[in-house]
């Protein structure tokens, strides 16, 4: 399978011109036909065209592990030992390798630090973290905790600080070991120094396990894909002009810098191969991002994206194009992988703005968080990463309430998109569509609830995201089967177009969350199909396509392998 280059698919159709300033565009279809061209699709998978079976050979068992209620309401501290996602057991105890490298220039007595992050139920006593230099000696620390896991209480990330020597670009293997008491303490806290000499990397395989950032597969252990690391690496260094020449464009998302959340895309990349470089230019998004998008507000207590008009108060519907660049799972990774307080501080203050500014957003002549998935989806993404670190009963209740409009909205209609007039926030692209949907933007809207299944364990996202799956693979496929439909249920247009299956890569974790909830194995079939067109099509050559495939597929690939080979 042969990934386009990095600039032979910048003219490569038509169809490229009418999206170039939208989120993301690409083919769209009729209602009816779908389950008849998805019979020719399955009749392929059934020939043996994946090749992979389920690791478990189980395919009707589920695999998320029953935290969940109809309400969302909370277990007890100590109902849930097991893993939200595949139900299996943890461990409480182990070693974790810690690689120390000196990239800025020699470190003498040097704050090193890194946040360390958890699955669910391993660790719930921070003072059960220590570290061992490279010669298996224990050193003082100091830690504190960064959030937990709502679900359970249990430590979702803590910082370690502490000092250490080394030459310049020297490179060390320590040993983070959790589980059992550390006998040596830092005598004073040490303040985190995330952009040091010295840069701290876990093994990729433990951040993959600990879900900091949702699942994941390590680059090294892409075997299915392979082509889509290497193309996602090779066009971000050789991106013309350079990735960070770009900077913020409120006119458009095209030249927009961080447009589908950089720094997200970027900390998916350094958790799947973690390194001191891909560590370094996770965090020059991240700080770029706060630098140079973010508007503060009522003494830093809310924030909103500088594309705000002036004089904003929550009282106010926040403008569209402010919440689709207000990135709050970027800043959340940021924090819990460095503990950097301004992260912190990001993720909150943007979380408040969505959260006061919800009656505002819900009233006057329409509901703005139904009139485009996208809508809704990126103010979940905000509350959710708000919910992480500061879980009150309001946010929670905020969060719930998102949860309930996406269940409303979804049954509202009878297709399993969220149905809306296509016509209100796409006019150049549908001129008549009463009631239809957009793919790619529900693809948005998933990803923002599997953030919020993941801590409140709200049962209902299973069915939700079940339907929208079914209607994706049945109804927005295009009519050769290897696309989707950038709007469905357009009179005016069809978009029966496959020229554009590169945006595949931004859909298909849907059927891996699909997976993930309902146990069936046959939706990663349907993933792999839709995926093997994308990553043909792969077009990564500019920052906002570079980053929407960054942030999206890796989510899949980690979905893929709770039940199937890498």
């Amino acid at each position: 399978m042969r990934a386009a280059s990095c600039r032979d698919r910048a003219p490569i159709h038509a169809a490229r011109a009418r999206y170039a300033e939208c989120t993301t565009r690409g083919p769209m279809g009729t209602r009816g036909k779908g389950r008849a061209r998805w019979a020719l699709v399955l009749i392929a998978l059934a020939s043996g065209c994946t090749g992979d079976a389920a690791i478990d050979g189980d395919a009707s068992t589920p695999r998320d592990g029953g935290i969940s209620s109809i309400d969302g309401a909370r277990p007890s501290e100590h109902d849930a030992s097991t893993s939200p996602i595949d139900g299996g057991p943890v461990a409480t105890a182990g070693e974790i390798a810690l690689t120390l490298r000196a990239d800025r220039g020699a470190a003498s007595d040097a704050v090193v630090s890194l946040g360390v992050p958890f699955a669910p139920g391993v660790l719930r006593d921070a003072s059960h973290v220590r570290v061992l230099d490279a010669s298996g000696t224990e050193r003082e620390i100091h830690v504190a905790e960064l959030a937990r896991w709502p679900l359970d209480g249990s430590i979702r990330s803590v910082l370690v600080a502490f000092r250490a020597t080394l030459a310049a670009n020297a490179e060390e293997r320590w040993t983070i070991e959790h589980g059992a008491p550390r006998t040596r303490t830092a005598p004073a806290a040490i303040a985190p120094a995330p952009d040091g000499p010295v840069a701290a990397t876990l093994d990729p395989e433990h951040y993959a396990r600990s879900r900091v950032s949702g699942p994941h597969l390590t680059i090294a252990a892409n075997d299915r894909f392979e082509s889509f690391d290497d193309e996602l690496e090779s066009c971000l260094g050789s991106m013309s002009p350079a990735y960070e020449t770009y900077g913020v464009s409120c006119a458009g998302t095209n030249a927009h810098r961080t447009y589908y959340d950089g720094p997200h895309a970027l900390w998916q990349r350094f958790v799947r191969g973690a390194d001191a470089a891909r560590y370094r230019r996770a965090r020059l998004e991240s700080t770029w991002y706060r630098d140079n998008e973010l508007e503060w507000i009522a003494g830093r207590a809310m924030a909103v994206q500088v594309c705000q008009a002036d004089g904003w108060t929550p009282s106010q519907k926040l403008d569209w194009g402010v919440m689709r660049r207000m990135t709050g799972q970027g800043m959340l990774d940021d924090y819990l992988l460095t503990g950097d307080p301004a992260a912190r501080e990001a993720v909150i203050a943007m979380g408040e703005a969505f959260v006061r500014s919800l009656p505002a957003q819900r009233g006057g002549r329409e509901n703005s968080l139904r009139v485009t998935e996208r809508n809704l989806a990126w103010t979940i993404m905000g509350v959710a990463s708000y919910y992480a670190l500061d879980p009150r009963d309001e946010v929670r209740a905020a969060l719930v309430s998102l949860i309930d409009e996406a269940v409303d909205w979804q049954s509202d209609g009878t297709s399993g998109a969220f149905e809306h007039d296509l016509v209100r926030p796409d006019p150049e692209e549908c001129s008549d569509g009463p009631a239809g949907g957009s793919p790619f933007m529900t693809s948005l809207l998933v990803d923002g609830l599997m953030d919020a299944h993941a801590l409140t364990g709200d049962a209902r996202i299973a069915d939700v995201v079940r339907r929208a799956a079914e209607w994706l693979r049945d109804d927005a496929v295009t009519s050769d089967g290897a696309a989707f439909r950038y709007l469905w249920g357009c009179a005016s247009d069809d978009y029966d177009d496959s020229s554009t299956a590169d945006l595949n890569l931004l859909i298909v974790h849907v059927f891996g969350a699909a997976y993930v909830l309902t146990g069936d194995a046959a939706w990663l079939d349907v993933g792999d199909a839709f995926a093997d067109h994308g990553v043909d099509a792969m077009y990564v050559g500019r920052p906002k396509q570079w980053n929407q495939s960054g942030r999206a597929f890796p989510r899949y690939l980690g979905y893929r392998a709770l039940g199937r080979a890498p």
